[in-house]
């Protein structure tokens, strides 16, 4: 069983002071809930079915004027955060779903202008003599887990292989360094791939970036932009305590466990301007209860 929710532009309602990620979900399932007049009792989910909350009606995602020359002037960007637990091979899978799912929820006029790849095993790190280890060593952060630099060229070729289906624009990373981001661009002119388009750094860590970085950054063309994201993005006891709004389970039962397969950030920028038009997520539930 699956929710896949979709909180439309939030943009505005962290304006009046909403400010994180599971609040945007916890208010868009709520307003759902009362619009529809879902009970809980009515959301009992069983066996292979899958829920889907479409985008606020009121905060349409990525509402842009009608004229053609306003609409080429938003860049769309998609960033897609892997879970955790997901391996390599499920990850692929999880490019082609989630591009899927925002075309079928999207404006038809609406294309994605960059797609970035967010690995939760990665944070920025950028010491010269550090052979491009620069996997998570946060004693705060929970996601230790490693990846190996074969495995970040596998999903990289897919995922510019499956944007390309899906007419994206470019392709990009967040959180490499030069050694990790010099070994991409080498792959992808050896394989004859679209070079990376952006290497999204966290706010924390971009202020003074090395002179390597920024000099491969220039030779390819690559934009070095500032994040804040989290590093867990979406932490195991908020997923439980979202979807409990929808089902009224008791978060103590092992079948009423729940996990979450992939969280696109979708944010609309007026070009040329940086002024941010449009903020929304995507994510995609699943029960994991049976597996536990």
């Amino acid at each position: 069983m699956s929710i896949i929710l979709s909180t439309g532009n939030v943009s505005h309602a962290r304006k009046s002071g909403t400010q994180d990620l599971v609040s945007d979900l916890k208010q868009r399932i709520l307003l759902w809930c009362d619009e529809e007049q879902h009970t809980r009792s009515a959301l009992s989910l069983a066996g292979d079915v899958k829920l889907e909350i479409p985008p606020n009606p009121r905060e349409p995602l990525l509402c842009v004027e009608e004229s053609p020359d306003k609409k080429a002037q938003v860049e769309i960007t998609v960033k897609l955060f892997f879970p955790p637990s997901s391996t390599v091979s499920a990850r692929a899978k999880i490019i082609e779903r989630a591009l899927t799912q925002f075309k079928a929820t999207a404006p038809e006029h609406v294309r994605i202008s960059q797609l970035v790849l967010s690995f939760p095993e990665i944070t920025f790190s950028d010491d010269d003599d550090d052979g491009g280890e620069d996997l998570d060593d946060d004693e705060s952060s929970t996601l230790g887990s490693s990846i190996s630099e074969q495995d970040l060229l596998d999903i990289w070729t897919v995922a510019v292989q499956t944007a390309d289906w899906y007419d994206v624009q470019s392709v990009g990373v967040s959180e490499f360094s030069t050694a990790r981001l010099e070994a991409l661009i080498k792959f992808s002119k050896r394989k004859g791939l679209a070079l990376p388009s952006i290497n999204q750094i966290n706010i924390r860590d971009c202020c003074v970036l090395p002179p390597s970085l920024t000099t491969l950054a220039k030779e390819n063309k690559v934009k070095l932009l500032a994040h804040n994201d989290a590093f867990n993005i979406l932490p195991e006891e908020s997923v439980r305590e979202t979807v409990a709004l929808l089902t009224g389970d008791d978060l103590t039962v092992a079948k009423n466990k729940w996990s979450w397969e992939w969280l696109l950030k979708i944010t609309g920028v007026v070009a040329n301007r940086g002024i941010v038009c449009g903020l929304g997520w995507m994510v995609e539930f699943v029960n994991i209860g049976d597996d536990i």
